[in-house]
Formats: structure tokens, C-alpha cells, sequence
């Protein structure tokens, strides 16, 4: 497994890979074991594709909190790579389950689980890559907000799904 993953992220990300696969899995039942409010502004409510997203967005954003505490890199471009990072990786999720359930005709839950976990991977994957192609950063009250309003969208469509495909129960 590991020589699989050290052909698509640094070793240095590793940590990073089993801590947020390991966070996503346990977030996905969180919420159905506590029942907490507050878990299901972090946790999916249902099997919907957009609340699975949480399973990679908040475990990867937990993570990069604590890497910053740890190693206090420069703060802007940490945060603005590792924003671009994990809405590559979800958009990979998003594309890659509906790409494989629109060609098999339904979802298998293997199927799902290593969609989750490339997710994982081209989100790790892709923070050298965006450090490269854009050397210049906006300003950190645009990377802030950019982080806000991502949160606030879980947290606003979690409450009030809107009607399309992206927010339908598979379950």
C-alpha cells in the first residue's frame, strides 16, 4: 500500500493520507451514532454526494490547521494552496463518482470507498503542483474568506440542500 502511495505523494504526506482517511471513515458514521447537531455540520446526513464531501474537506482542513501549528510555514500560501488542493480533490470525487455510476447504472460501495480514497491522494497530490503553477498568492483576507465561504456552504446546504442531483439521498 504504501509503495502504491509514495508513486502519487511525498513521503512527508503520508501522515496526512491515513490521518484524513481514517477521519473521513469515522466522520461517516459520527453523525449516526451521536444524532448531535453538531455533528452534522462536519459529518454527512445522509448519502448524498455533497455530504460526502465533508469526509475529505473538513478531516484535510483539520490537518492542515495542525501541520501550520506545527511547523508555522508562511502562512498565505499555505492555506491558499490547500484550499485550490482539497476543491481539486473534491471536484475528483464528484467527477469520479458520477463518471463510473453514469457508465455501471448504480454505486458499489468498494467503488465509492476508493473514490474517496483518490480523493485523498490527488488533494495531497496536487499542493506541490499549485505551489509551482502559481507562485504568486491573493491576499490572505481572499484566501480567508475563500476558506469561510467553502465552510459556510457545507454548513448553509447541509440545512438547505438545494434540488439537484449534487444533494440526492444514493442510499
Amino acid at each position: 500500500m504504501t509503495h502504491i502511495l509514495s508513486k502519487c505523494i511525498a513521503r512527508k504526506d503520508m501522515p496526512a493520507f491515513f490521518f484524513i482517511a481514517a477521519a473521513g471513515t469515522l466522520n461517516h458514521f459520527l453523525y449516526e451514532w451521536t444524532g448531535s447537531a453538531l455533528a452534522a455540520f462536519f459529518c454527512p446526513v445522509n448519502e448524498s454526494v455533497w455530504e460526502h464531501l465533508k469526509l475529505l474537506f473538513f478531516p484535510f482542513l483539520f490537518w492542515s490547521i495542525w501541520n501550520y501549528i506545527c511547523k508555522k510555514p508562511i502562512i498565505s500560501p499555505y492555506f491558499f494552496y490547500r484550499l485550490l488542493a482539497v476543491l481539486y480533490g473534491m471536484l475528483s470525487i464528484v467527477m469520479l463518482f458520477y463518471t463510473y455510476t453514469g457508465m455501471i447504472g448504480r454505486n458499489f460501495l468498494v467503488l465509492d470507498i476508493l473514490t474517496f480514497l483518490l480523493g485523498i491522494l490527488i488533494t495531497l497530490h496536487m499542493i506541490p503542483r499549485l505551489t509551482k503553477r502559481f507562485p504568486s498568492v491573493p491576499s490572505a483576507e481572499a484566501i480567508y474568506t475563500a476558506w469561510v465561504a467553502v465552510i459556510l456552504c457545507f454548513f448553509i446546504f447541509t440545512c438547505f440542500p438545494p434540488d439537484i442531483p449534487l444533494f440526492y439521498s444514493y442510499a
